[in-house]
């Protein structure tokens, strides 16, 4: 009974994503009590609980619980997560950090921010999360440009492309005495970054406050030191701890610089999100205690493997992973997301095809669990198998742990191979 308790409140204080299935699934394909058993390389959508943080959320709750879920203690425990928040990434104290549900609400809550008549300029829909768009069409005040990340064929447009459109369309606002708030993404849902960060810089230099930035690094695969880099060009950031971290879904958060300030007349903390905030925070601090080397280590030889596996199959076609150009070639310059089609006879499979082999992915033996599929246009769509923090965090323990975390991915692919 006391573990149905935590399991329920790890599902409150979002919205139908959340719901559960006749099957016990949420929309994202996972169930909220523990299962340690499932080969899950998903965490570029969810990642299922495991035993340990369900425990650290049981361990909150039970403290929540003997306060009677009172407004106050949800204040302390908001306040003391902040605190721990501020300390892991390094921020200073004056830093303003807002809790929300989700990505998506954090996006509806940056938009209403804006002024009227303002120009609101983000990226392919199906690269980011899927209620961003309706999110921001929030504030009816506002127009709202989408730039294109994928050419008709699925494949990437050329960065400086996307650039070019990007500067095109805020230079035309300001003519029209239009401010503009510009979203960059780092990074996508399949690991790209756009507009690139320099073209995002150029514009905040030239415009000053008449454009602002919001960078979507809700899948938070960044290190702390391109976080701070985002904050001291007075960027916005938003992040989730329910991606990289591996925190259940709906754990939203909006770090603001402090050369702007955001107005929230109710910040509204559940002991939902505080549960999943505090998983998130555990994951973190674990992760923040490698350095960059063993990060670097545990990544280099999972891509060198995962793409070795992917590249010789007859059933797989790795999509090009964008470079990612960082200032000091930190861990967050690799890629930990890695996306690529389902082939039959050489040929892509349809995107239906592709869904069902996904949905198949957890009734197998081994158990697995992928990113969900992502369109990359009309006819394609792609899968992706994905290193997430507490992967890292465990592969870093040894060599013998490092193999352990390719050898589960290579069955993952293997399972996939025997189903196409």
């Amino acid at each position: 009974m006391p573990h149905s308790k935590t399991a329920q409140l790890l599902i409150s204080g979002g919205d139908e994503r959340l719901d559960l299935s006749a099957n016990g699934f949420n929309k994202y394909g996972v169930k909220p009590m523990p299962d340690d058993e499932i080969l899950a390389f998903s965490s570029s959508t969810a990642t299922p609980i495991s035993s340990g943080s369900f425990d650290i959320a049981n361990h909150l709750r039970i403290r929540l619980e003997q306060e009677n879920f009172s407004a106050n203690i949800l204040y302390q425990e908001m306040n003391r997560q902040k605190a721990q928040w501020r300390e892991l990434i390094g921020l200073e104290k004056e830093t303003q950090i807002i809790f929300s549900p989700s990505g998506t609400n954090l996006h509806g809550l940056v938009a209403n921010q804006v002024a009227d008549n303002s120009l609101i300029i983000m990226v392919q829909g199906s690269e980011t999360g899927s209620g961003v768009e309706n999110a921001l069409k929030q504030n009816s005040s506002v127009e709202i440009e989408s730039v294109a990340l994928r050419s008709s064929d699925g494949s990437p447009r050329p960065i400086s492309q996307i650039d070019s459109n990007i500067i095109s369309l805020t230079q035309q606002a300001m003519l029209k005495q239009k401010n503009v708030l510009l979203i960059l993404v780092d990074q996508t849902k399949t690991g790209m970054i756009a507009p690139s960060v320099n073209c995002a810089i150029a514009l905040k230099k030239q415009f000053k406050n008449r454009l602002d930035v919001l960078v979507d690094a809700c899948q938070f695969r960044l290190c702390n030191a391109t976080l701070k880099m985002y904050l001291q060009q007075n960027f916005m950031l938003a992040l989730t701890g329910s991606k990289f971290l591996a925190a259940p879904s709906f754990s939203g958060i909006l770090v603001v610089p402090e050369s702007i300030s955001v107005a929230v007349q109710n910040e509204k903390i559940t002991a939902g999100l505080l549960l999943r905030m505090e998983i998130a925070l555990h994951q973190y601090h674990a992760f923040c205690a490698l350095n960059d080397e063993q990060i670097q280590t545990v990544i280099r030889d999972f891509l060198t493997c995962v793409k070795n596996y992917l590249n010789n199959s007859p059933y797989f076609e790795l999509l090009e992973n964008v470079t990612m150009e960082r200032e000091n070639l930190t861990w967050d310059s690799l890629p930990t997301i890695f996306s690529f089609l389902l082939l039959r006879d050489k040929q892509p499979l349809s995107i239906a095809q592709t869904r069902e082999i996904y949905q198949q992915l957890p009734l197998q033996n081994p158990r697995c669990q992928l990113g969900q599929p992502v369109m990359l246009s009309e006819e394609k769509s792609a899968l992706r198998l994905c290193l997430s923090a507490p992967l890292i965090v465990q592969a870093a323990q040894s060599e013998s742990h490092r193999l352990a975390c390719i050898e589960k991915a290579l069955r993952v692919l293997a399972t996939l191979e025997r189903i196409i």
